[in-house]
């Protein structure tokens, strides 16, 4: 005679009472069921999985408060309906807000505030570059304005190609320095207007 296998309210019963035993024994007969049913409905492997996997972790994490008398399974299936209906609700939010952002076009005020911006950067720029020794404000202005390639200033200076480069990275690092000084400009348009 085999062995007689637990009901799911004795695994229930078992598992609010910390039996790690009793869940991995849920989990073994549920897991496959649960992940075909979310797959049935979200055409996606991974989202099914992962779905499953988190269903699992809140039911390990909320065992003292499940109620045994009620069925395992419908709770299991009504958590899966619910986690999907979530994850469709969420994608119809994401396409929308999408939508609305790409269809969004900036107010003036803003259009006329990144102008202002720009142009305090441009300002900035400006008085650091004028403050660069002659010959390194040559060279800068030789790369940045003219674009002119480092081996084309060498040649025209009579200078090395590393001694270019040595004073545009130098170029750069006071020209940073001189941005610090203002607290509330951000590095990376820096970099962008700079560079």
């Amino acid at each position: 005679m085999g062995i007689r296998e637990n009901t799911d309210t004795e695994l229930v019963n078992l598992l609010i009472r910390d039996d790690e035993t009793a869940f991995s024994e849920l989990y073994i007969r549920y897991k496959d069921k649960l992940y075909y049913f979310c797959l049935n409905l979200l055409k996606s492997k991974e989202e099914a999985n992962d779905i499953v996997q988190e269903i699992f972790i809140r039911i390990w994490e909320s065992r003292n408060f499940i109620n045994p008398d009620l069925s395992f399974s419908s709770f299991l299936y009504t958590m899966a309906r619910n986690r999907i209906l979530n994850y469709f609700r969420d994608i119809d939010i994401d396409v929308k807000v999408k939508s609305i952002l790409a269809q969004r076009t900036p107010v003036e005020e803003e259009i006329i505030e990144s102008e202002l911006i720009y142009t305090e950067y441009q300002k900035i720029l400006k008085e650091a570059i004028e403050a660069l020794p002659p010959q390194r404000k040559k060279i800068f202005n030789m790369s940045r304005e003219d674009n002119m390639t480092h081996k084309e200033i060498a040649a025209q200076l009579g200078i090395s190609v590393n001694t270019v480069q040595e004073h545009i990275s130098e170029s750069l690092r006071f020209i940073k320095n001189h941005f610090n000084k203002y607290t509330d400009i951000s590095l990376s348009l820096l970099l962008y207007i700079v560079i």
